[in-house]
């Protein structure tokens, strides 16, 4: 289950999830495990040691502002099939959430991006240099965080994912700016920036509770799954949102250079007029507001992101079947429930 796959297109054989369901916040969906997300909380609030104010404000802030906890909470609920032991899972899912969070501070720096969930990033108050100091303090110490879970084969797939993480961002680097890439190149690419890490800590807190092999692999391709869905929707609100919605600029990847899944399938059925006027955007011709904003247009009006939504939903599906034979516990009911939160958020 391991492998790395591109869902079927369609999603005919779906059913919505139940009007409850729709409901769910996620503090309801994390409640089986609303020891382990205080607990990280704790954990990471000790972790801006730096001396200098204003690096370590800016450190504080970051990691205050927190997200949505969905990879230590998803470290966490795998865990709860089988032995779940606290002092060791806690290190983990702080490692797994502080270097996603020094991975987010190196993107910003690498994408000059100036504002992330509504707030300023690290890199519009402290310089290039310093900024990507901050990133590499911070990946230094999820890396001693994750040797803290008493569980070598843990530790290994923290490194592995950081590994990949790495190759990701330099491929995304050389390959933006450029139409070359295929639909392939985008799934391995999301894998790499994001999905690796939610398969990562599905597979370490399934390690570190002693599951068998067979749940392991379940719960590692369930989280994959969830976090490949995870960056479509991503993809598809950076073209159809507001930037108070998300809190960043909408059409940043047009911006940056970067060919997601609806631009792919806008491609397929534009014309080349309008394929000229992508391309003039993508490779950085013309990337003034008025440019990208007819872009943006033309991707919502197309079947573009009704396309990528049933990607999105496939992937879903495919993460769901493989937790089915689980144990009936109250967590394999929460990773159902995140499996739909996912493909409904909006932002």
């Amino acid at each position: 289950m391991g492998a790395l796959q591109r869902p079927c297109l369609t999603a005919n054989n779906m059913t919505s999830p139940s009007v409850s369901q729709k409901s769910l916040t996620l503090k309801q969906i994390f409640a089986p495990v609303a020891d382990g997300i205080s607990s990280i909380d704790e954990a990471l609030r000790g972790i801006a040691t730096l001396d200098y104010p204003i690096v370590r404000g800016s450190v504080e802030a970051i990691i205050a502002a927190g997200g949505k906890r969905l990879r230590p909470a998803i470290l966490f609920l795998c865990a709860r099939f089988y032995n779940y032991d606290l002092e060791k899972l806690v290190p983990m899912a702080a490692a797994i959430e502080l270097l996603h969070t020094a991975s987010l501070v190196h993107d910003d720096t690498i994408d000059n991006a100036l504002v992330r969930r509504g707030l300023p990033t690290l890199n519009s108050i402290l310089d290039e240099g310093t900024t990507v100091l901050v990133g590499d303090f911070l990946f230094a110490k999820s890396a001693v965080l994750s040797t803290m879970g008493g569980k070598m084969r843990a530790t290994r797939i923290f490194a592995e994912s950081l590994v990949t993480i790495s190759e990701g961002e330099i491929e995304q680097k050389f390959s933006s700016h450029h139409m070359t890439a295929t639909v392939d190149q985008y799934y391995k690419r999301i894998y790499s920036k994001t999905a690796v890490l939610f398969a990562g800590a599905g597979e370490i807190g399934a390690v570190v509770a002693d599951a068998p092999e067979d749940a392991i692999q379940r719960l590692r391709f369930y989280s994959k799954q969830i976090g490949m869905a995870f960056q479509v929707v991503d993809d598809i609100l950076d073209v159809q949102s507001t930037a108070e919605r998300i809190g960043k600029p909408t059409g940043g990847d047009l911006r940056q250079g970067t060919v997601t899944l609806p631009t792919f399938f806008y491609l397929e059925n534009a014309t080349q007029a309008e394929q000229d006027d992508l391309i003039r955007v993508i490779e950085g011709v013309d990337r003034s507001d008025a440019a990208v904003n007819q872009v943006l247009a033309r991707i919502n009006a197309s079947d573009a992101v009704t396309r990528a939504a049933d990607v999105a939903r496939s992937f879903v599906e495919e993460a769901k079947a493989a937790i089915a034979d689980l144990p009936d516990v109250p967590a394999r009911r929460s990773l159902l429930d995140l499996a739909d939160f996912v493909i409904q958020r909006e932002y």
